[in-house]
């Protein structure tokens, strides 16, 4: 056996997806592929200050937690990491996760009120997917290999909602036929009924592109196409509407939203209405309520249902206008949508020292960093986090907790079973 290739054994699993042991000298090894319980050969291919990274593992003593994957693609595709592992231990290590990342700053207790909530199903539940595209010279449809801005081709993928996957298959057979050279990315979004899709593409596109998108658009009975073109002088050509509905059942009450292209919305719609009615639950009898990262009124209209006012503050004013038309539609008049930077929204609030009871906070990946240490001098008595990143989320907590707010209750979401990706809802009170 060569000399560069070490045996060790995998004692847990990283944010990342990878499993995680140690070498002789104690140096830690991040291995993609190997589950907790097992020993495995490896090359470590990358040196770091306190770590390595290897390849693909020979497993030498298997887990008996490991399962075959669903998708014969799955060693390679980028779109999943733990199609190998049974779907309980999925959702127990994502558990262990989220509190390793939080305790471990030093100034954050997990609260005896931890639960984990699992998806209905581990398959079938996307209904948002971004493809990439190529021609290789043959037209490619598919996600990026693991590591890699390679393309691998998916034809079919168990993960995707049915009708995510057909109208995938249907662009594939028109495009095989129809090229679009510059083409370079398909997002499909189809929440519940309708569906919408944006094609992206770079400039100097052929000029049958735009026909060739409308006859995607109708034969494949999409509600709304966006079809755009880097640097065009139109930022976009849209065939249909612009907009797909869809709609929650919030505690007996039937919520109208919308979602447009290119936005944020949750993939896994039987989660988003756990979720939603858990941060509804959390905000039971507050007044006025301040959600930030609003988007287009996820939380926000539902929060109606426990708040006798909320503001929703939203960078896009796209989304904000669209919220604003989902409030008129479910007659909500307690709800108002401000288009607006969330830091610099907290800033004013702070300066004009306007009151809330509750602040909801939803950041993107990254984080609310700047945000969280304003929060605070709003004196709101309660704070509700929802996030898609543990480890962000942990710096936030520290730093609200050193302020003297305390975690009093810890949820995670399974919201994208098969990834590592973790969804959580933490609430906090002074």
């Amino acid at each position: 056996m060569d000399t560069d290739e070490i045996t060790i054994n995998i004692d847990s699993l990283s944010y990342g997806g990878r499993g995680v042991g140690r070498r002789q000298d104690g140096k830690v090894v991040f291995v993609p592929m190997a589950l907790p319980g097992e020993q495995v050969r490896v090359r470590v291919e990358k040196e770091r200050g306190s770590y390595c990274i290897a390849g693909a593992p020979a497993v030498l003593r298997t887990s008996p937690h490991r399962v075959e994957p669903e998708c014969g693609r799955f060693s390679h595709c980028g779109g999943c990491d733990w199609q190998h592992l049974a779907y309980t231990e999925q959702v127990r290590w994502k558990s262990v996760i989220l509190k390793d990342e939080i305790t471990k700053t030093g100034y954050v207790k997990i609260p005896e009120q931890f639960q984990a909530v699992p998806s209905e199903t581990g398959y079938g539940y996307r209904g948002h997917a971004t493809f990439q595209c190529s021609y290789e010279p043959d037209f490619l449809l598919g996600f990026f290999r693991k590591g890699t801005n390679r393309i691998i081709d998916i034809d079919s993928c168990p993960v995707l909602k049915p009708r995510v996957r057909e109208i995938a298959s249907g662009v594939r057979d028109i495009l095989r036929k129809n090229p679009i050279p510059g083409l370079y990315s398909i997002e499909i979004h189809s929440p519940q009924d309708e569906s919408i899709l944006q094609a992206r593409c770079r400039r100097n596109v052929h000029r049958n592109a735009s026909g060739i998108m409308e006859r995607i658009y109708r034969e494949l009975d999409i509600s709304g196409l966006s079809f755009v073109v880097s640097g065009a002088r139109r930022s976009d050509h849209v065939f249909g509407q612009r907009f797909c509905r869809y709609s929650l059942n919030v505690h007996g009450r039937k919520i109208h939203l919308s979602c447009s292209f290119g936005d944020f919305i949750q993939a896994n719609m039987q989660l988003n209405t756990a979720l939603v009615e858990h941060v509804v639950d959390l905000a039971g009898g507050a007044g006025k309520v301040l959600d930030l990262y609003g988007g287009s009124g996820n939380f926000s209209i539902p929060l109606s249902l426990a708040a006798s006012e909320v503001v929703s503050i939203e960078r896009s004013s796209k989304l904000a206008s669209l919220g604003n038309i989902s409030a008129k539609k479910n007659r909500v008049g307690n709800v108002k949508f401000l288009a607006m930077d969330a830091l610099k929204a907290v800033t004013s609030i702070r300066d004009e020292a306007v009151g809330f009871d509750t602040v909801v906070l939803d950041p993107p990946r990254e984080g609310a960093k700047d945000v969280v240490q304003i929060i605070p001098d709003l004196q709101p008595s309660r704070i509700i986090y929802i996030s898609c990143n543990p480890s962000t989320l942990a710096r936030d907590l520290a730093t609200l907790c050193r302020t003297g707010f305390v975690l009093k209750q810890l949820r995670m979401f399974d919201m994208f079973p098969q990834t590592f990706h973790i969804e959580s809802v933490a609430y906090l009170e002074r």
